[in-house]
């Protein structure tokens, strides 16, 4: 997937005068349409390649599905009579949120504010810019965890209330993919009245991912950590998706990205052990497969994009001569819509 022509053909499809991204076109995920995690990276292709009609169809589509607390709807389908509505999955109704979805479409938000400063037809101020602002306060009331602070799993993490089970499960959790630190960077600087909160949030973060890499110095992040005896380590076995949620699987292969082009916007530092460790490890690798251990071993024998273009913007972050040969290896990799979609998000970001 090597331009965003292709990608739109691929993925974007409308809804009325929307757009909404078709993440599951394999039927992998049931009966759903599209998650809030893929309309973020729609908003970021489309503000990256210059796209406004699609950005603003896809910001129409994202006006459909804001739940009460301001944040996009985690999942969609398609009913029996045809209509998009937030999809029913055991005890979820689909309006909840997933906090890595809202981030990157808050920090879409922004870059599209700076991109077209103008409305559409040239008359008066963006209303992005607002609109941006509007979603970090939503995200910083609901997502973040004041007490650790690092980001919760989804507003449904609330440990106020008890009635709900996941509210004491799940406070002392986070998922490393939602460590868009990127889009923190830009939240402290626009987001005025949060700034001292977004800078407090960057260190949690900062420490969580430093605290997980010392436990594992190979430079692998687990999908999901966990708060236990004053510090934050990888979890054991399945805390909310799979057997995996202690390895390096489908949530935590976006790290190598996300931590490069954290590194390429802010210039902080404090992070390049952790991207030093996984260029040595990716360096050592014949194949990007895609699932590891933590201690490196990997647990099957097929690559997938979703792996292999992280790993591709590390290694060209941090100038290895490696990278070449791991970007090359992309074309071997199946079409897929998250693999394609971090594949041209890479490109974009560097």
């Amino acid at each position: 997937m090597s331009n965003y022509g292709n990608w739109r053909t691929h993925y974007l499809r409308g809804a009325g005068n929307a757009y909404y991204v078709d993440y599951n076109q394999k039927k992998d995920n049931g009966d759903a349409l599209t998650v809030s995690e893929a309309h973020g990276y729609g908003m970021l292709l489309a503000v990256y390649h210059d796209c406004r009609d699609d950005f603003d169809g896809l910001v129409r589509y994202f006006d459909l599905f804001v739940n009460p607390k301001g944040l996009m709807g985690w999942q969609q389908k398609r009913d029996r009579h045809n209509n998009i509505v937030p999809a029913k999955d055991g005890d979820t109704d689909g309006t909840g949120s997933a906090t890595d979805g809202d981030i990157d479409i808050a920090h879409a938000l922004f870059l599209a504010a700076d991109k077209w400063p103008g409305a559409p037809d040239g008359r008066g101020p963006s209303e992005y810019f607002q609109r941006a602002v509007n979603l970090c306060g939503a995200i910083f009331e609901y997502t973040v965890n004041k007490d650790l602070w690092v980001f919760t799993l989804g507003d449904w993490v609330d440990r106020s209330d008890q009635k709900v089970k996941e509210a004491s499960v799940f406070w002392n959790l986070t998922r490393t993919s939602d460590f868009i630190l990127a889009a923190v960077h830009t939240f402290a600087a626009k987001d005025v009245a949060r700034r001292d909160g977004w800078e407090r949030l960057r260190q949690g973060l900062v420490t969580c991912l430093l605290q997980l890499h010392a436990e594992n110095p190979i430079g692998l992040l687990p999908d999901f950590a966990e708060y236990k005896h004053g510090h934050w380590r990888a979890v054991h076995g399945q805390v909310l998706e799979s057997k995996h949620d202690g390895d390096f699987h489908y949530n935590s292969c976006r790290t190598p990205w996300r931590l490069a082009a954290y590194l390429k916007v802010s210039g902080d530092q404090r992070l390049l052990p952790i991207l030093q460790g996984m260029v040595r490890f990716f360096e050592g690798q014949k194949m990007i497969h895609a699932g590891y251990k933590l201690n490196g071993k990997h647990y099957v024998d097929y690559s997938d994009r979703a792996f292999t273009a992280p790993a591709w913007m590390a290694l060209h972050m941090m100038g290895s001569s490696h990278a070449r040969r791991v970007w090359e290896s992309l074309g071997d990799d199946e079409d897929a819509y998250f693999g394609d979609s971090i594949a041209m998000l890479c490109q974009a970001q560097l």
